[in-house]
């Protein structure tokens, strides 16, 4: 007869006394405080201070109060950070004093933070169709520590700030880092810091009124390390990073087209109404380019759930054939790689029969939509 097993009981994990949200950010600033380089107590304050972003949080004197009861060296470097990073002369020099009756010695890039200095260099990095761009720019601190941020737009999204973060690397040197597996479509280019600023400012500004986080990681934590960095370029920039095309423009866009070998199969004035609403739904794309045309602004353009073109322009129905021609004509002009215009012509085929199927259904269900005309052919 077998002998039977006795279960042991489980072993109990022995574990030291839980700690607190207050020791466990105590001891994170005493370790940021440590570091030899500014990045880790800059991100703290930074990870602080946005707890004070949004309509109902705490107001930055609460933040300012709680952290000044206690009698530290690593929560006045917090409170010091913090000030300069809010871009708040006034609390940085009380910030201070109370510094010197304490007693208290910090590190001298800390005390000199506000005297940051901003590379004269920025750099944009984007690809043909310019869907999303990234913006970097870079700060130099005292004692020589170098701060890169890198900030991605989203212009597809109303060119809203989708991610930023810092860096503690030279702007030089992030770069290259970017480009690692950079394709060959993509595009680099230096651009006015001032240009940079008011893009990126533009581009925050975008993210409080606009898609939310457009799908994104939320980036809060990091937001006011990024928003001090990019405070220290000149002011006074070009905010404008896409083409938009005015009436004329666009004009003489569709002149080169209908004039191009491409155009006589839509030259018929009864067509001008699909070439122009085609052509003027194309330029807010990314790019704001109606010529440059990436699988996602095709399925975008003919999306029978959106319906970007107007459904009572006539001959809609020929609106997938005149993008065809529009994209072989506009990549030729672009310069764009021949694999990219294959790409895009794929995708319009894709779309085809649904966009048909949702327009023959519209004009049959709908009573402000005419009727289907007849095909003109060229």
């Amino acid at each position: 007869m077998a002998k039977s097993r006795k279960k042991r009981p489980p072993r109990r994990r022995t574990s030291g006394p839980a700690r607190s949200p207050e020791q466990e950010l105590l001891d994170a600033l005493r370790a940021a405080l440590d570091s030899p380089t500014p990045g880790p107590l800059l991100a703290t304050a930074a990870l602080l201070l946005s707890t004070t972003i949004g309509e109902e949080a705490p107001p930055v004197a609460v933040l300012v109060q709680s952290l000044s009861e206690f009698d530290l060296p690593e929560t006045s470097a917090a409170l010091l950070a913090i000030a300069t990073l809010a871009g708040d002369a006034d609390l940085r020099r009380r910030v201070l004093r109370e510094i010197a009756d304490r007693g208290q010695v910090l590190p001298r890039w800390l005390a000199e933070l506000h005297r940051t200095e901003p590379v004269g260099r920025a750099v944009e990095i984007t690809t043909v169709y310019r869907d999303a761009d990234q913006l970097v720019v870079g700060a130099t601190t005292p004692g020589g520590f170098p701060l890169t941020a890198v900030v991605l737009v989203d212009n597809e999204l109303g060119a809203f700030a989708a991610e930023g973060y810092v860096v503690e690397s030279p702007l030089e040197e992030v770069v290259p880092l970017l480009l690692e597996d950079a394709g060959p479509d993509t595009r680099v280019r230096d651009l006015p810091p001032a240009d940079a600023r008011a893009r990126i400012e533009d581009a925050l500004r975008e993210l409080d009124l606009g898609p939310g986080t457009g799908g994104y990681e939320d980036w809060t934590e990091r937001r006011p390390l990024v928003e001090w960095l990019v405070s220290l370029l000149p002011p006074g920039g070009e905010a404008s990073g896409l083409g938009e095309l005015s009436d004329d423009e666009l004009e003489e866009i569709t002149e080169r087209f209908l004039a191009s070998p491409f155009g006589p199969a839509w030259s018929d004035a009864r067509l001008r109404a699909l070439v122009d609403d085609v052509l003027t739904s194309a330029s807010g794309n990314g790019a704001g380019d109606p010529l440059v045309w990436s699988p996602h602004n095709v399925h975008r353009l003919l999306n029978p759930e959106l319906w970007f073109l107007d459904r009572t322009t006539p001959h809609l129905e020929r609106a997938p054939e005149l993008l065809r021609d529009l994209v072989r004509f506009g990549h030729a002009e672009r310069g764009l790689r021949p694999e990219l215009t294959a790409t895009a012509l794929a995708a319009i085929d894709a779309a085809t029969d649904a966009f048909l199927a949702a327009l023959r259904e519209s004009d049959g269900n709908d009573p402000d939509v005419p009727d289907a005309a007849p095909r003109i052919s060229p």
